[in-house]
C-alpha cells in the first residue's frame, strides 16, 4: 500500500515510526513547507523522500492512501479537488486510518486492533476537548485520555509560568487529596527534571524513579510512584505546561505510548491555546458590551441630536433626541441621504467636504427641516468617524436645537435696541425742551409784535409775520414730537380697568370720514364677552390708533380694513388688525420696531409710531407679531394679559 504523509510536525512525526515499521506500508514521500521540520529529518534518516509542494504527488495514481496531518482546510480542499478517484484521504488522528490498515495488516491483527483501540480513543479524546468550554474541564479532560491511552493509573498536568519559571497544578487524577496541596505550585529548579524538559520541548521517560537523581523524589514516592512520562505540551513555539502520566510500578514506557502521548500533547496544546483564546475572547466581548451599552445609553438618553453618516453622507445611526426634535422614527432615516432633512440640501456636500478638509466643525449654525415641514435652527458640531486604520468612514454630527434661543435672542438684541433708544430719546428731548421753549417763546413775542398795524407799516417787513407765524408753528411740531418722545420714555403708572371693545370704537370715531372718504371697508368682529384687562387706557388707545393710521395708509387706492378681537384662554386675549394694502417686504419685517425705521418720503412720517406701540405693548406685558407678503397687505396681532 503506497501512502503519501502532508504534514511533517508532531502528528507526521509521530506517526512516521509507526508507518514504516510495517513491511507492508511503501511510504512514497514526506512533504512539509519547512525541510527543518523534525518529520522531515526523520524521513531523511529513513531514506525516505521528502517534498516541500505535493501538488505532483497527490495526482499520482498509483498511490493508496493520502495522510493529511496538517489541520489545515485550504490543504484538505485543495487535495481533495485534485487527488486520483481512487485515493483515500486520512487525517492524521482519525480513526479511519487504523481502521484501513487493520485490514491491510492481517498478520498483525492483535496488534492493531491495540493500535485502533489507542486512535478511536484519540478521536473520542478530541472531541471531548474540543467541545469543552471550561478550562479546568479542558484539563481533567486531558489527565484522565492520558491516562486511558496509557493505561497508567495517574497522572497530573500542570501550567508554566514564563515570566514566574514555575509551574502551578492544575488537574490531577489518581492521587490522594495531599497531593494537589503539597504539589500545588513549584519553582523550575535548575538541572532538574523539568528544566529539561522545558529545555528540550520533547517527552522525558523515567522507568524507576529510584534511579533518577534529577527528580525531586520526596512528594513523589509519597505517594507511591515509580515511573513517568513527561510530555510537554507546546503551541507556536513555546511550552504552556506538561503532561505527566504515572504509574506505581517501574515500567519501561513504549515507542507507541510516548507517540500517542505526543498526538495527545498536541491536541491538548491546541485545546489550552482555543480555550484560552475562547475564555479572553468571552472577556472583550463583556467589555465590549458593556462599552455598547454605554454608549447606546449615551444615544438613547442625550436630549440633543446625534446623527452619523456613512462616507456617502446617508443616515447610519438616528438617536431618540433627533427623533424627538425631527419627529422621525430611526427606521424612517437609515439609508436616506442627510441633505435630505437641512433646509438647504446643497449645505450637506459642503458640510461634508469641509469636514473631510478639517476634520471637524465646531459650533457651526444650519437650519434642519422636521417631518412636519417645520424649519428649526440648530448649533453643529460635526467630526470624522474613522476605522482601525485611520480612514474616514462617515461623520457623528451633534446638534443642539437653538430654535428657542435664537427667537429669545432676536427678542433681547430688539429690546436692548429700544430700550437704548428710549433712553437716548428721553435724554434728547430734555436737552432740545429747554431751547426750543425758549425759541418758542420769543417767536410768540415776535409775532405779536409783527401784528401790531404800525410794524406792517415798514417797508420790507410786510411778509414778515407770515414768516414768523411758520417759526411758532414748526416749533410746536417739534415740541409735540418731543412730548411724544418724553411721554413714551417713561413707564405710565395710571393703569385701570380698559375694555377693549370700547377703546377700539373711541378710536374708530376718529377715522370715520377718513375711511369713507378714501373708500376703505371697515370690518369689525368684537366678542362681546371678551375679559377686561388692567392697561393705562390712553397708551392702548393710542396703540390702536397708530395701526389704524398704518393701515389707512397702506390702502391709498381703497380697501378692507378687519379688526377681530377674541379670548385664547382664561389669561390671554388677542387684537388682530388686517389690512388688504401693500404688504411689507420681507426684509423689513425685522426692522419695523426699531425707532426711525420708515419706508415713507421724508416729512411723511417720524418712524416712531410701531416702535412707540412696541414700548406701550412691552410695559403692558403683551407683545406685536406681524404676518405681511408684499402685495398681500398685513396683519398685525396684540397679545395681552387679562386683568
Amino acid at each position: 500500500m503506497k501512502v503519501l504523509i502532508i504534514g511533517a510536525g508532531r502528528g507526521g512525526t509521530a506517526l512516521l515510526p509507526i508507518l514504516y515499521e510495517d513491511k507492508e506500508i511503501d511510504i512514497v514521500g514526506v512533504v512539509d513547507n519547512n525541510r527543518e521540520a523534525e518529520g522531515m529529518k526523520l524521513a531523511k534518516q529513513y531514506n525516505i523522500p521528502i517534498y516541500t509542494n505535493y501538488e505532483a504527488l497527490i495526482r499520482r495514481k498509483d498511490l493508496n492512501v493520502i495522510i493529511n496531518v496538517t489541520m489545515n482546510p485550504r490543504v484538505l480542499a485543495d487535495i481533495e479537488k485534485n487527488k486520483h478517484t481512487n485515493t483515500e484521504i486520512l487525517g492524521g488522528l482519525s480513526a479511519k486510518l487504523l481502521w484501513g490498515l487493520v485490514e491491510e495488516r492481517k498478520k498483525k491483527e492483535e496488534e492493531i486492533q491495540k493500535s485502533l483501540s489507542e486512535q478511536k480513543a484519540l478521536y473520542h479524546i478530541g472531541i471531548m476537548i474540543s467541545s469543552a468550554i471550561d478550562m479546568n474541564d479542558v484539563f481533567q479532560t486531558i489527565v484522565r485520555s492520558g491516562l486511558e491511552v496509557t493505561n497508567t493509573p495517574a497522572g497530573s498536568l500542570a501550567l508554566y509560568d514564563e515570566e514566574k519559571n514555575e509551574l502551578e497544578l492544575a488537574a490531577a487524577h489518581g492521587f490522594s487529596p495531599e497531593f494537589s496541596v503539597k504539589a500545588s505550585r513549584w519553582k523550575v529548579r535548575s538541572g532538574g527534571l523539568t528544566e529539561r524538559i522545558l529545555s528540550r520541548k520533547q517527552p522525558i521517560v523515567v522507568p524507576d524513579i529510584t534511579k533518577e537523581s534529577s527528580l525531586d523524589t520526596k512528594v513523589i514516592l509519597a505517594e507511591g510512584i515509580r515511573s513517568l512520562v513527561a510530555t510537554p505540551l507546546c503551541t507556536e513555539g513555546k511550552t504552556v505546561g506538561i503532561l505527566y502520566v504515572d504509574d506505581f510500578k517501574p515500567r519501561s514506557f513504549t515507542q507507541r505510548d510516548i507517540s500517542i502521548l505526543e498526538l495527545l500533547a498536541t491536541q491538548a496544546s491546541i485545546a489550552i491555546k482555543k480555550a484560552k483564546t475562547r475564555e479572553q475572547l468571552e472577556l472583550k466581548n463583556q467589555a465590549l458590551k458593556r462599552t455598547m451599552d454605554y454608549l447606546q445609553n449615551i444615544l438613547d438618553n442625550s436630549a440633543d441630536m446625534i446623527i452619523t453618516t456613512d462616507i456617502k453622507n446617508n443616515v447610519v445611526e438616528f438617536n431618540k433626541g433627533a427623533e424627538d426634535i425631527l419627529g422621525y422614527k430611526q427606521s424612517e432615516t437609515v439609508g436616506r441621504p442627510l441633505s435630505e432633512f437641512l433646509a438647504n440640501p446643497d449645505h450637506s456636500n459642503s458640510l461634508l467636504e469641509k469636514v473631510k478638509q478639517e476634520g471637524k466643525i465646531s459650533n457651526h449654525e444650519t437650519q434642519l427641516i422636521t417631518k412636519q415641514k417645520k424649519i428649526i435652527d440648530i448649533n453643529l458640531t460635526l467630526s470624522q468617524l474613522k476605522d482601525s486604520k485611520g480612514n474616514m468612514m462617515g461623520t457623528v454630527g451633534i446638534s443642539k436645537d437653538i430654535t428657542e434661543f435664537k427667537r429669545t435672542q432676536a427678542q433681547l438684541i430688539q429690546a436692548g435696541k429700544l430700550a437704548g433708544i428710549g433712553q437716548l430719546a428721553a435724554g434728547i428731548a430734555h436737552e432740545i425742551n429747554n431751547p426750543l421753549s425758549g425759541v418758542l417763546g420769543y417767536a410768540k413775542r415776535l409775532l405779536k409784535k409783527a401784528e401790531d398795524e404800525d410794524f406792517k407799516k415798514i417797508t420790507g417787513l410786510e411778509s414778515f409775520s407770515n414768516e414768523i407765524k411758520l417759526i411758532v408753528d414748526s416749533a410746536l411740531r417739534c415740541k409735540k414730537i418731543i412730548e411724544g418722545l418724553l411721554k413714551f420714555s417713561r413707564t405710565s403708572e395710571t393703569i385701570s380697568t380698559v375694555n377693549i371693545n370700547e377703546v377700539l370704537d373711541e378710536s374708530l370715531v376718529l377715522f370715520g370720514n377718513q375711511l369713507t372718504s378714501q373708500n376703505i371697508e371697515l370690518v369689525k368682529i368684537l366678542n362681546p364677552e371678551i375679559p377686561g384687562i388692567s392697561a393705562n387706557h390712553t397708551q392702548i388707545q393710542q396703540v390702536f390708533t397708530d395701526i389704524i393710521i398704518n393701515a389707512i395708509q397702506a390702502m391709498p387706492r381703497g380697501g378692507k380694513l378687519t379688526i377681530i378681537t377674541r379670548a385664547v384662554n382664561s389669561s390671554v386675549i388677542e387684537i388682530e388688525f388686517t389690512d388688504t394694502g401693500e404688504g411689507i417686504p420681507k426684509e423689513n419685517l425685522t426692522k419695523i420696531f426699531e425707532p426711525f425705521f420708515t419706508t415713507r418720503e421724508p416729512g411723511k412720517g417720524t418712524g416712531l409710531g410701531l416702535y412707540m406701540i412696541y414700548r406701550i405693548l412691552q410695559e403692558h406685558h403683551g407683545r406685536i407679531d406681524v404676518k405681511s407678503e408684499l402685495g398681500k397687505g398685513a396683519t398685525f396681532i396684540i397679545t395681552l394679559p387679562c386683568k
